[in-house]
């Protein structure tokens, strides 16, 4: 009932909400079977729920893979631009040297190499 209830009030949140709040990916909760049969669930019921979340979990990965496909195409635009931007206004010798860009190892997929240095 709570997940339910739950799900409703995202939904009902995320559909009047423009812009960046439609790109969020919301978690779902795991059911926990237990806790549903003692709160008087029918296997049906509690079925259902396992269903539910294995159908949300899916929806979830699938928006974590494309907010990280825009994240990575927009930091590749990005380093492109920043490239440009060191052509356009080269370093002057004696200015204070800048600090080298961060490099972060990204798990599972590797790492992303954002090449922006003349």
């Amino acid at each position: 009932m709570r997940q339910a209830f739950l799900a409703l009030f995202l939904h009902s949140a995320i559909s009047v909400c423009p812009g960046p709040a439609l790109a969020a990916c919301f978690e779902p909760l795991r059911p926990e079977a237990r806790h549903l049969a003692d709160a008087g669930h029918s296997g049906s019921e509690i079925r259902q729920a396992f269903r539910r979340y294995f159908t949300e979990v899916e929806e979830y990965l699938n928006c974590l893979n494309q907010t990280a496909d825009r994240i990575r195409q927009d930091a590749r635009a990005a380093a492109y631009d920043y490239n440009r931007v060191l052509e356009t206004y080269p370093r002057v010798p004696e200015a204070r040297p800048e600090d080298p860009a961060p490099s972060v190892e990204m798990t599972d997929t590797g790492k992303l190499f954002l090449d922006y240095r003349p």
